[in-house]
């Protein structure tokens, strides 16, 4: 039998107790992540730069058979962050054949041809796909070693395979994109079934745009309020009100909402404990609604200052 070794984030690890801490949240999906180095050379990536961590997270190399057990009993799903090398779509099945019919799987991917996203059909029940840039002119700087218009042919393949709105779409802001093309891009891949997942860009050292400012906290979350509008079907783009680029809400009335459009959003049970921010804040994603009501944010978040 072949021993498989994965990485496991801290929050993960900590939850099974293979390292030692407090949490802050109650984490309910395991994020693993395979071994190897990652050969997709995105310049806001860590990974690609032999590093075992992946945006602020550190990660911590576990045997996955010995592992299994725990994290069966502690979590509601996993979901696996591969790498992108020759092959490794094998790799992320033999991963997911170790696990039992009892926990949900979810893989998180980029492909340079997604012609081999259908051999994942019947192993995960939900496809991650990183888009992370608005726009095709970012998407080329960034990440150039994919193609923009295969990712996006690759993302409605996908959901004609898992169905609709079982494959979510990875977007960054903070890239430079304004509001209103990450939004226009929001709006896009609804339309195809795609449910988007947002999150900030976070500055890491070390990396090409380790020296790049994360996103305004009030732009952020005027993202997240059109996230929650166009995914809910409340609003569509088209009835956006936009100011150079920025979304605007003047005179609307948002007192109704519910806190929950400011947690992590994406697979089911997504949290993913601090990916963006320190626990200290400012805290773009809350990994859990609770946190919100204990964070000195919500008196702005519930009286619209950030608006």
């Amino acid at each position: 039998m072949i021993v498989m070794n994965v990485l496991l984030s801290l929050g993960s690890a900590v939850k099974i107790g293979f390292k030692k801490g407090t949490p802050l949240v109650d984490q309910t999906t395991c994020y693993l992540m395979m071994e190897g180095e990652c050969n997709a050379g995105c310049l806001f990536c860590i990974r690609s730069k032999k590093e075992s961590k992946l945006s602020r997270v550190p990660w911590y190399g576990v045997s996955l058979e010995k592992t299994i057990p725990r994290i069966e009993s502690c979590f509601e799903r996993v979901c696996i962050q591969s790498v992108s090398y020759n092959n490794f779509i094998f790799d992320v099945k033999e991963i997911i054949s170790k696990f039992s019919d009892k926990i949900p799987i979810s893989v998180s991917l980029s492909l340079k041809d997604y012609k081999e996203i259908e051999s994942l059909y019947g192993h995960a029940d939900k496809i991650g796909i990183g888009l992370d840039c608005a726009t095709k002119e970012i998407f080329e700087k960034i990440k150039p070693y994919y193609s923009w218009d295969k990712t996006w042919q690759g993302l409605k393949s996908a959901s004609e395979i898992f169905g609709n709105f079982n494959v979510i779409c990875h977007l960054i802001s903070g890239l430079g994109e304004s509001e209103e093309e990450m939004a226009l891009t929001l709006q896009k891949l609804f339309d195809m079934g795609v449910y988007p997942s947002l999150f900030a860009f976070t500055p890491i050292e070390g990396t090409d745009f380790g020296r790049l400012p994360p996103p305004e906290i009030s732009s952020y979350r005027r993202l997240q309020l059109a996230h929650y509008l166009i995914t809910s079907g409340i609003k569509r783009y088209e009835e956006l009100l936009f100011e150079e680029g920025k979304i605007i809400y003047d005179g609307e009335d948002f007192s109704n909402l519910k806190e929950v459009i400011f947690t992590t959003r994406g697979c089911p049970s997504c949290d993913r404990p601090f990916y963006n921010e320190s626990p200290k804040g400012p805290i773009y994603n809350f990994p859990d609604v609770k946190m919100i009501s204990l964070s000195k944010m919500k008196n702005d978040i519930l009286n619209h200052k950030i608006y």
